[in-house]
């Protein structure tokens, strides 16, 4: 089936109009437009969508050949249809002229009605498929354009999931893809959907990992050589050679008792937090709370055990600040620390366990610590800590005497540090270490007339050491009651 033909008369006389009207009247596919003004030729036009025009040359309104020149305008609707000009004469020159200025065919008129069918035909037939041929080169344009988006807007979900591996994307960056109506809309949906989903459940599982961290440290994991808490079985556990600490608020029960419960749950948080953080500052890990005590342990050794004490005691001299700056009393910590074998690990039953360590040498620091109430001392430490420590002379340390603990039948070697004390505790026991440590010797030969005499400078400088008044109450006991004669330097603490 042929396509529809529009044909647009352009001339001033009715006569030639009417004429060529009744050459096409017959013609079923051919539609027949007049136009008598040639001012009026764009906007007769742009109403009827000519597929051929025909122009007389001699019209008085206009010259013929600046009509065709217009109708051949660029931005002319009439840009491209075709144009046959119909002339009184044949005339070369005004042919020419004609075909220069975008004529596409000549006839002088009034031609035959064959030869004005078939030029009719011929060039509407070519300009049907010019616009065939233009709108498939759009649609194809288009379509290449669509394509290139769609491509494009793949490679932005391929560049959303590199995003999302490198945690960087966001929740819109693919809001234009999504609003496509298609699976790729459909797919950047669900993919966004999908990672706003994974990040709220990392999110969550963050949290809960931190959480749990909290009842089980990471340092559990390293130190277990477990990649997860999930590994963690009952009775794991690694042997060996550590550190432990133990510490406790001395006279805590006095002072709890004129707080309510909820002001004992208070102040021992408050304790706990301002100090627990220098476990994990030195690479301990904290065992367990006990109360307002605490059980740590240190694998790398004694180093980091010393520096985690004195900077606790620290703590509690700035903690001391606040609360006397509020009217309350300073707390007293004690701090016991040593050095042995031991084993770290995992103690319970299936449905509850929990970190502990387990060693002669625990009980060993537990009961040093208790001590620090008896010597009035802030840190106590064992010669066998000492011994561990890669520089002793890098600490203040005192030796205090041999004691024999409960559960022991060898005396441990006990030293107090006194970069552990505040500092005008500090300076009163540096400033009679001479003397203290002559009364130690004379102590241990038994001359104890002259340990006497040492001790009591000791105290005529610093009353309220502890331990010297001890060692004169000890030696007034001796000299009053007689040197037993299975007598030992080693003290017994029960």
């Amino acid at each position: 089936m042929n396509d529809p033909i529009t044909v647009l008369l352009i001339d001033d006389q009715t006569i030639i109009a009417e004429a060529v009207r009744k050459m096409l009247v017959n013609e079923r596919d051919i539609t027949f437009h007049y136009c008598n003004n040639p001012l009026q030729t764009i906007k007769v036009a742009k109403s009827c969508q000519p597929t051929v025009i025909l122009q007389d040359l001699m019209m008085p309104q206009i010259d013929g050949l600046l009509l065709v020149r217009l109708l051949r305008s660029l931005d002319a609707p009439t840009y491209q249809v075709p144009l046959i000009v119909l002339s009184s004469e044949e005339d070369p020159v005004i042919k020419a002229q004609a075909f220069e200025y975008g004529a596409n065919d000549y006839l002088v008129k009034l031609p035959d009605r064959v030869e004005l069918l078939a030029r009719i035909r011929y060039h509407s037939k070519a300009y049907n498929n010019l616009l065939k041929r233009q709108e498939a080169e759009a649609l194809l344009r288009e379509e290449n354009e669509q394509q290139a988006l769609y491509i494009q807007q793949v490679n932005k979900i391929t560049n959303a999931a590199s995003a999302v591996e490198q945690n960087i994307f966001e929740d819109t960056q693919l809001d234009d893809v999504s609003a496509r109506k298609d699976e790729l809309g459909q797919l950047a949906r669900v993919f966004t959907q999908m990672v706003k989903t994974v990040k709220v459940r990392e999110a969550e599982l963050e949290r809960l990992k931190d959480s749990l961290a909290r009842f089980f440290p990471d340092e559990y994991l390293r130190f277990l050589r477990k990649d997860s808490v999930i590994d963690v079985q009952l009775g794991d556990f690694v042997s060996k050679t550590m550190a432990v600490m133990f510490s406790d608020i001395r006279s805590f029960t006095t002072i709890s008792e004129g707080m309510t419960p909820r002001e004992n749950f208070n102040f021992i948080n408050a304790y706990l937090k301002r100090v627990s953080p220098e476990i994990r500052n030195h690479y301990g890990i904290i065992v367990k709370f006990l109360g307002d005590g605490m059980m740590a342990v240190f694998p790398d050794g004694a180093d980091d055990a010393i520096a985690a004490g004195i900077a606790k005691q620290q703590r509690v001299q700035e903690y001391n600040d606040q609360r006397q700056a509020k009217g309350k009393q300073p707390i007293h910590v004690g701090i016991g620390i040593h050095v042995g074998p031991m084993m770290l690990g995992m103690v319970g039953e299936n449905h509850r366990i929990q970190g502990d360590a387990f060693s002669d040498n625990v009980n060993v620091t537990a009961r040093l610590e208790g001590l620090t109430k008896v010597y009035g001392s802030s840190m106590l430490i064992t010669g066998q800590t000492v011994d561990h420590l890669s520089n002793p002379e890098t600490y203040q340390i005192r030796f205090l005497a041999n004691a024999l603990v409960k559960g022991r039948t060898e005396a441990v070697a006990v030293y107090e540090v006194l970069d552990a004390e505040t500092e005008t505790i500090r300076e009163l026991k540096q400033q009679t270490l001479p003397h203290f440590e002559q009364g130690i010797l004379y102590y241990r030969h038994r001359v104890f007339t002259e340990a006497k005499a040492c001790f009591e400078k000791v105290l005529s400088i610093h009353p309220t050491d502890q331990t010297a008044q001890l060692y004169c109450e000890q030696i007034t006991m001796l000299l009053s009651e007689g040197i037993p004669e299975n007598w030992q330097e080693a003290w017994t603490f029960g």
